[in-house]
């Protein structure tokens, strides 16, 4: 127990400086019922069928992994240092190894460096309409005991993506209705946004939406928002929308609108 809080520590100091969230906090429990299960079973032999013990070790670990996943990609979103998805996944694999009571674990990672990925992470935050907040890798994961030997190839894909579409259209002399349409996708299936906000840009920079007494969001459940409001006519509308699914991931677009 001592050794699974120290390691826990660890990467809160890491991550000092940068924001830490509840996310990564579940990673720690899933770790110690994941070991607490396999060291329990693994001390009575007769209780559990090595097969059945290596078949919920290797589903816990994939779950494990995709939850480190999560957080390490919700902190880089804030703004935390890209590397520390690479520091985290060595430390998980160093931790799953040594935790392994049954006979030998080997777990490898290989970070994606396909285009557009670069050292396991995608982020983009375009001014098309389109944010994308993505990290992906590859493990491997070797197990052997005294009677069963199994190797898992799994892959894990993280991505947060936004699409933002906006139209305007005439409402009096001097002011024109804006509406926005607004999709979240957790990979590639539509997701619910903890926390979503709409700006528009002005002569002064941008600003909030929410604070206009016209504004208006709608959420229809399913991942879609709708947000209309009225402001000074311009020669162009550019909105932008800043966006926190439900895993905490940061996700942004910007998008100028079409008249109508």
């Amino acid at each position: 127990m001592i050794r699974r809080l120290k390691w826990i520590r660890e990467i809160c100091k890491d991550c000092s400086g940068q924001v830490l969230i509840l996310t990564a906090m579940a990673i720690a429990f899933i770790i110690i019922s994941t070991i607490v299960y396999v060291y329990t079973v693994s001390q009575h032999p007769s209780s559990v069928d090595n097969s059945y013990k290596i078949a919920a070790f290797i589903r816990n670990i994939k779950l494990g992994t995709r939850n480190l996943i999560i957080g390490s990609l919700a902190n880089i979103s804030y703004g935390g240092n890209v590397s520390i998805l690479e520091t985290n996944l060595q430390r998980w694999c160093e931790f799953v190894e040594s935790h392994y009571y049954l006979g030998r674990c080997d777990l490898n990672f290989e970070l994606c460096e396909d285009d557009p990925y670069s050292s396991g992470t995608w982020i983009s935050w375009g001014t098309q309409g389109l944010g994308v907040t993505s990290a992906k890798a590859d493990f491997s994961l070797n197990l052997t005991s005294k009677s069963v030997e199994a190797t898992v190839n799994y892959p894990i894909n993280i991505t947060t993506s936004l699409i933002v579409n906006g139209i305007y259209r005439r409402y009096s002399l001097f002011r024109d209705v804006v509406n926005v349409t607004i999709s979240l996708f957790n990979e590639d299936h539509p997701a619910l946004a903890k926390n979503l906000t709409v700006y528009y840009s002005n002569m002064s920079g941008w600003r909030e939406a929410s604070a206009l007494n016209t504004y208006e969001l709608k959420d229809f459940g399913n991942g879609t928002y709708t947000a209309s409001f009225i402001i000074l006519r311009t020669w162009t509308h550019r909105i932008r929308v800043a966006c926190y699914d439900q895993r905490e991931i940061y996700v942004q677009a910007t998008t100028t609108c079409v008249r109508t």
